[in-house]
């Protein structure tokens, strides 16, 4: 019986993003926007990344992709933020920035910036213009709103994702150089 009932809240939440979506969504500016976001950054890694080091980076990639989307479903499940205006119509979590801008700009730190010195500056810089440009220009575009969560959280969990992923990536690169 809850079962049905939870199928049914479901499916009605499900017809009601789909018809929001269709209506003041889908082909806005702010559609386009993410759109973008999701596509642009991987032509960019894809021209730059280093050959050599592939198979690191994509590794620190992923995880950072990984991190970044539980956080991000997490947050939209307790109510932190909402996605008013999604690249597609039935996900708590925003495609662009989760599969794309935040992972491919930290690869590119990760691969550029090889000593922790270097890495930590640029990490703190991206995690400044994201938090503090990035996300304000989402809220004034109406593709995010924020109900207790603030930029500077946002830029702590930059600094941490991109850190702690290094550390857990180099532990396994160095594992792998091993005999």
């Amino acid at each position: 019986m809850m079962d049905e009932r939870l199928r049914d809240v479901q499916q009605q939440a499900a017809h009601t993003e789909w018809e929001r979506w269709l209506s003041s969504g889908l082909f806005t500016w702010q559609w386009w926007y993410l759109l973008a976001g999701l596509v642009l950054p991987w032509f960019l890694l894809l021209k730059l990344i280093d050959r050599k080091r592939s198979l690191a980076i994509w590794v620190f990639g992923l995880m950072v992709l990984i991190i970044t989307s539980f956080t991000d479903d997490l947050g939209s499940d307790t109510g932190a933020w909402v996605y008013p205006i999604k690249l597609v119509p039935w996900s708590l979590i925003s495609f662009p920035f989760d599969f794309s801008v935040i992972p491919v700009a930290q690869m590119l730190i990760y691969q550029y910036c090889r000593s922790w010195k270097a890495f930590l500056i640029a990490l703190f810089i991206q995690a400044a213009v994201f938090a503090f440009i990035g996300e304000p220009f989402s809220v004034w575009a109406g593709t995010l709103t924020y109900f207790g969560w603030t930029y500077p959280c946002s830029f702590l969990f930059y600094i941490c994702t991109g850190a702690l992923t290094r550390v857990f990536v180099d532990y396994w690169t160095r594992q792998q150089s091993r005999p």
